[in-house]
């Protein structure tokens, strides 16, 4: 039979990490192991202190708190490896929910477990997992991508990694750049891919809206996007089962013709521009031949 430890059986250890999920947006759905850590360390270290003064405010919570942040974190790292080794206890948590996904604390972890420093987890609320589980998309096998790279080489590479990628894709994006990436993701072939856009999790507005990339990038065309999104976007594999497709590389011919005849319109021969839309893209080189041959 499980054995269950009972709260007042929670006391915090000397010289321990604690990676501590603070709510997403609902206060009530930080747990109560999470408050007594956080009631019990000898420091909390924070993304965003204000934020975080204003959440354990609430939850009468009066620990110190020290800012941990993208900026400042080489620089508290040194006084964090000393105070945990001199067995202090610390509390780290990030804006909302689990610290070190997609988040500074990564490398602060890193760094305690090759200085042998003991971590114990605070699980709780997550807005990649609640996505995916609300998502009806394969959760058997997925992969988060964190927030896309915004511009550049590295954005379209990134996007290509998602075309080609055969399990369920979550990520996070801003409310600015919305649009941007589901326009991005219908030019390069995925506008039948069904994609849920969760947002504002946890909170007075949570929604769950299930559609296709171009149906989602068609909805935003008139709606102004708020608050904070997650994006869960079906796989390759699940697109392929789903359509009874045999042979289909999960990109639309009109996508790939584009990409042909911006290559054929910098000069390259048809050899070169099948290559280079080839890597690009993982498409079998066949099937580009033969669309390059109707294009050129």
């Amino acid at each position: 039979m499980d054995t269950f430890v009972d709260i007042g059986e929670c006391t915090v250890r000397e010289g321990t990490l604690y990676l501590v999920a603070t709510p997403l947006g609902n206060r009530d759905d930080l747990s109560p192991r999470a408050k007594a850590i956080l009631e019990s360390v000898d420091y909390i270290a924070a993304e965003d202190t204000r934020r975080a003064a204003r959440l354990m405010s609430s939850l009468g919570i009066g620990n110190r708190i020290i800012s941990y942040f993208e900026h400042n974190k080489h620089f508290r790292h040194v006084q964090l490896l000393e105070d945990l080794r001199q067995g202090k206890s610390v509390a780290l948590i990030s804006d909302a929910g689990m610290p070190c996904i997609s988040d500074p604390g990564e490398a602060l972890v890193r760094l305690a477990v090759e200085h042998g420093i003991p971590i114990s987890v605070i699980p709780g609320p997550s807005a990649l997992l609640a996505a995916v589980a609300a998502s009806g998309l394969d959760t058997t096998r997925f992969v988060f991508e964190g927030f896309l790279p915004v511009k550049g080489k590295a954005r379209r590479e990134r996007l290509s990694d998602i075309a080609k990628e055969a399990r369920t894709v979550v990520f996070y994006e801003a409310p600015h750049r919305i649009r941007k990436t589901l326009a991005d993701l219908e030019e390069i072939g995925l506008s039948s891919r069904r994609v849920v856009v969760a947002r504002e999790l946890t909170k007075k507005y949570e929604e769950f809206l299930y559609f296709s990339i171009k149906e989602a990038a068609t909805f935003y065309e008139n709606m102004t996007p708020k608050g904070e999104f997650t994006l869960v976007i079906e796989g390759r594999s699940e697109l392929l089962s789903r359509t009874g497709a045999q042979q289909h590389d999960g990109i639309d011919d009109a996508a790939l013709e584009k990409h042909l005849r911006d290559c054929f319109a910098e000069g390259l021969s048809v050899k070169d521009a099948v290559e280079t839309v080839a890597v690009a893209t993982g498409v079998a080189r066949n099937r580009l031949y033969d669309l390059a041959l109707k294009v050129i």
